[in-house]
């Protein structure tokens, strides 16, 4: 069963409360050195392709070359997707990552600040996602960026942005060609009655190439209950608890266009999207990190599965043993967090080739 629907402002004070005690851990877990990275810079950018209106941020973090960059000098570009059920979360909580990417991959990270729920319901974090993708693209010669090495990145929530942003280009990129031939007739809502996304006014896909994701435990088939999904979990003890988890599905989802909490949209469940979406979307090396302890290691495992099988990609998958749900955000500062260090240099290792 669907989790009940909540007044706004009822969500609004949960939201608040579980952004204070992140936060909190969060801090505590940066005193486990290393010393995470201060941003570098931050650009705000307009919101084009939501219906919503409005503007977020972008966060930079670069690393030491970028400062001895001339002219015609191209870095490859990690877009970063924080978790926080799309709702909660904030574009610093990834800089231990931020930190070991532009050391590893001499790349810049760029994390973005999605706006949240529950004032921004479904699909307004992967409307974001696809925007910020588009600014870099399009400022990539100032920026010094190389729009053909890009890789997106995710945590949890931010995860099933990686892979939603992708399939949003894709539909986008149809709708676009459909759009210029005789006789087009345009749709207001799609198959699951939510508003079809749409780009700006004469404004034509750039060309850019997306060389990889990497997905940290992500939550990628929204199909399934909440119930269902922790009962794959060998301790479902630890699993996230009830409330927290209802008010991010309440806030994103149930109180949305979709209006439907057990949804196959393809940019809500990426895991159960069609065959050949998901083929003419992803790149060809998707890697996908999954925590034992965890009611979405099992979907993330079968999506691996399913995209190394059907689509014939190149796919890293791993399951870090004995660890729960994002267990990397929050280490505890007595003991320096070295698995998490080593973790994170082979995501980086695993797509060297690739860049």
């Amino acid at each position: 069963m669907p989790p009940p629907k909540r007044p706004s402002w009822f969500l609004q004070a949960q939201k608040t409360s579980l952004q204070a005690a992140m936060s909190f851990g969060m801090y505590l877990g940066s005193w486990a050195g290393p010393w995470p990275p201060e941003p570098s810079f931050y650009v705000e950018i307009p919101a084009t392709i939501s219906p919503t209106k409005g503007a977020f941020n972008l966060i930079f973090y670069v690393p030491k070359s970028y400062s001895r960059r001339t002219q015609g000098s191209r870095f490859p570009v990690l877009v970063n997707f924080h978790g926080g059920g799309m709702s909660i979360g904030s574009g610093t909580d990834d800089t231990r990552w931020a930190k070991d990417v532009m050391q590893e991959l001499g790349a810049v990270v760029v994390s973005v600040e999605y706006r949240l729920a529950p004032e921004h319901t479904f699909p307004t974090a992967v409307q974001d996602s696809v925007d910020a993708i588009l600014y870099l693209v399009d400022n990539a010669e100032e920026l010094y960026l190389d729009r053909d090495r890009i890789v997106l990145s995710g945590f949890s929530s931010g995860g099933n942005l990686a892979f939603t942003a992708p399939i949003l280009l894709e539909q986008l990129r149809r709708h676009q060609m459909l759009a210029s031939e005789p006789g087009f007739e345009d749709q207001a809502t799609d198959e699951f009655d939510v508003p079809v996304s749409k780009l700006p006014e004469g404004y034509p896909l750039p060309d850019f190439t997306i060389k990889a994701i990497i997905a940290w435990y992500p939550s990628v088939d929204f199909t399934q209950t909440r119930h269902e999904r922790r009962n794959t979990n060998p301790h479902p003890e630890v699993s996230m608890p009830g409330a927290m988890s209802n008010m991010f599905d309440t806030a994103y989802i149930f109180n949305s266009h979709l209006n439907a909490y057990e949804s196959a949209h393809p940019l809500l469940s990426p895991g159960t999207a069609p065959t050949e979406l998901l083929d003419a979307a992803l790149p060809s090396r998707v890697v996908i990190y999954t925590c034992q302890f965890d009611a979405l290691q099992k979907e993330g495992e079968l999506f691996a599965t399913r995209i190394r099988e059907e689509l014939g990609r190149e796919v890293k998958f791993q399951m870090v043993e004995g660890v729960a749900h994002a267990w990397d955000k929050m280490p505890n500062p007595i003991w320096p967090p070295s698995r998490i260090e080593e973790v994170y240099k082979d995501a980086c290792d695993s797509i060297k080739d690739y860049l």
